[in-house]
């Protein structure tokens, strides 16, 4: 499938258990059962680690396409899905889908990510130059950009790191800016088996 097509889905999970607790049934029931999908990349499971008050869980779903995602959702697997997850969350979760296209193998290995929101035109601006400033440092494998399916107005950036410390940032990022920021620290990564 043409990697156009490719759709990544963000899912904000506020937790109401201990994080390892979040952690160990995400790697041991939720995981296996996306990784088991028709239509699936990747997923990579992590946990806000800051720019939010509440404990978070995140997740980073790579689907060959929207309708991957909705046959998930409305298939037979959903049910064991959420499930398994509904007694661990303090909430719905928030979802949003982005064009991103596929993720490349240093990406998917990293054990941080820095995600980068804007929603303005002049901020939208900051985010593409840091963009250029991580791909001039670290080469184009280490972070995606893209506006939000849900809200257009919104646009992402996800940087990916070996720690959690981003360079790219560094004095981008000041007190005029309305870019909101989180880091993610990356506990679990899995591929499609075929």
């Amino acid at each position: 499938m043409a990697s156009n097509n490719l759709v990544a889905e963000l899912v904000y999970t506020g937790f109401s258990v201990p994080p390892e607790q979040y952690k160990d049934v995400y790697r041991t029931t939720l995981e296996p059962i996306l990784l088991s999908q028709p239509g699936i990349i990747s997923a990579m499971g992590g946990i806000i680690t800051t720019g939010t008050e509440s404990a978070t869980a995140i997740s980073l779903v790579i689907w060959e396409s929207v309708d991957a995602h909705v046959a998930f959702i409305s298939g037979p697997a959903a049910f064991p899905f959420f499930e398994a997850s509904k007694p661990l969350m303090s909430g719905p979760p928030a979802v949003e889908h982005y064009r991103i296209g596929g993720l490349q193998t240093r990406a998917v290995q990293s054990r941080f990510s820095q995600l980068l929101k804007a929603s303005n035109n002049e901020d939208k601006e900051k985010l593409a130059k840091i963009l250029d400033k991580c791909v001039a440092a670290e080469g184009s494998e280490t972070a995606v950009i893209s506006n939000c399916e849900e809200d257009a107005s919104l646009r992402t950036l996800i940087l990916f790191n070996s720690s959690d410390r981003f360079e790219a940032t560094v004095d981008a990022l000041d007190r005029n800016t309305s870019i909101k920021t989180c880091t993610v620290e990356w506990y679990s990564r899995g591929m499609k088996v075929e």
